[in-house]
């Protein structure tokens, strides 16, 4: 008998981030003009109050050092950011948003909001609440695992 693993957490949260991914990504890229991987690297850049170095970058997106310098390439030539090297280490180059990127972001969060709204349908305001209320609690337990030692 086969199992039934949807109604599994991870599963079930994985899903969700999938199929709201391939959405979002199908919309940008006909919208904007950027995948979904560039959104977030340009809504990565907008939440810090400095430009972010590509390691840092790869960090905070969870993806390789090749993979970022690949997407900053693209970005770059694109004129969606602009690399500069460190004033303090030339060696890091530091990742900056270009005026045309916080327009492109401004566009990317309205394609978020739309998504947002459809796969929210049928959930009152209050429903709406709890479940972000407890998924950002459930977010905090497992950001608190990352931080714990490894069992051995």
């Amino acid at each position: 008998m086969k199992r039934d693993l949807t109604h599994r957490f991870g599963f079930l949260v994985n899903d969700v981030a999938r199929l709201y991914g391939r959405h979002f990504d199908q919309l940008a890229r006909e919208q904007i003009g950027l995948s979904r991987a560039q959104c977030r690297l340009l809504g990565a850049l907008a939440m810090q109050d400095e430009p972010m170095s590509q390691a840092a970058l790869a960090e905070r997106l969870d993806l390789s050092a090749m993979a970022v310098a690949g997407l900053c390439d693209r970005m770059e030539a694109g004129g969606w950011v602009r690399r500069a090297a460190s004033a303090s280490d030339r060696r890091i180059n530091e990742i900056h948003l270009e005026p045309r990127a916080e327009l492109a972001l401004e566009s990317a969060l309205a394609i978020s909001d739309s998504i947002h709204a459809r796969a929210m349908a049928g959930l009152d305001a209050a429903e709406r609440a709890q479940l972000l209320a407890l998924l950002r609690r459930v977010h905090t337990n497992l950001a608190a695992l990352a931080s714990e030692p490894a069992a051995s």
